[in-house]
């Protein structure tokens, strides 16, 4: 049925941009009061104990989803946007304020994402240099943040990384490489400092 519907709606643009200009304010990404306050409600699943603060943003889109886990913390001033992609959130995790998430993304149990850093499972499309980057649309691939994995404050985790379980990104990286499980990468671009030896039970500096 969505299928059906997204094909119907490709072949009638019009009808399309009605639909998206009733949704979203015609050059913003930010969606119309009403569907906040009365769509909101039936798109966002929600486990228990799961808290949105009151100042958070999120900027939905009603055919992808929105999925936060069970006694996660989505913090004031955070931005959630879905609009090309599944955001989906486990458990136990927490996004610190500031923090800004772009689908499409995949973040699993007990991770931290520290203060003013940014998930960003999209970028915007370049290449026609006759037609100006912002009315050139996006692209997205998905980003995977794996259990137990801390982000420390001001991190960039750009399209289509994969960070491995029970690593730690430190503050102000730039990850545009993936980050292998148990290890700790920072700097811009982020490269990996130590890893876990499970033979001395240690972190080795690389």
């Amino acid at each position: 049925m969505k299928t059906r519907i997204k094909n119907y709606l490709e072949k009638h643009l019009v009808i399309k941009q009605f639909l998206l200009n009733l949704w979203f304010h015609p050059y913003s990404a930010r969606t119309r009061w009403w569907a906040r306050f009365f769509v909101y409600p039936f798109i966002i699943k929600r486990g228990k104990g799961s808290i949105i603060r009151r100042n958070a943003r999120l900027d939905l889109n009603a055919g992808n989803k929105l999925i936060i886990g069970d006694r996660t913390i989505i913090e004031n001033h955070v931005i959630l946007n879905n609009g090309i992609g599944d955001i989906e959130i486990g458990n136990n995790t927490m996004i610190t304020s500031r923090g800004m998430i772009l689908g499409p993304v995949l973040i699993g149990n007990n991770v931290v994402l520290g203060i003013g850093s940014q998930v960003l499972g999209l970028t915007h499309d370049f290449e026609d240099i006759e037609i100006p980057i912002k009315d050139q649309g996006v692209s997205g691939t998905k980003v995977i943040i794996e259990d137990d994995v801390w982000v420390g404050g001001n991190c960039v985790i750009i399209q289509g990384i994969k960070i491995g379980k029970h690593s730690l990104v430190a503050a102000g990286s730039v990850v545009t490489k993936d980050v292998e499980p148990y290890t700790i990468v920072a700097g811009n671009p982020a490269r990996p400092i130590k890893k876990y030896d499970f033979d001395t039970r240690t972190w080795i500096k690389i």
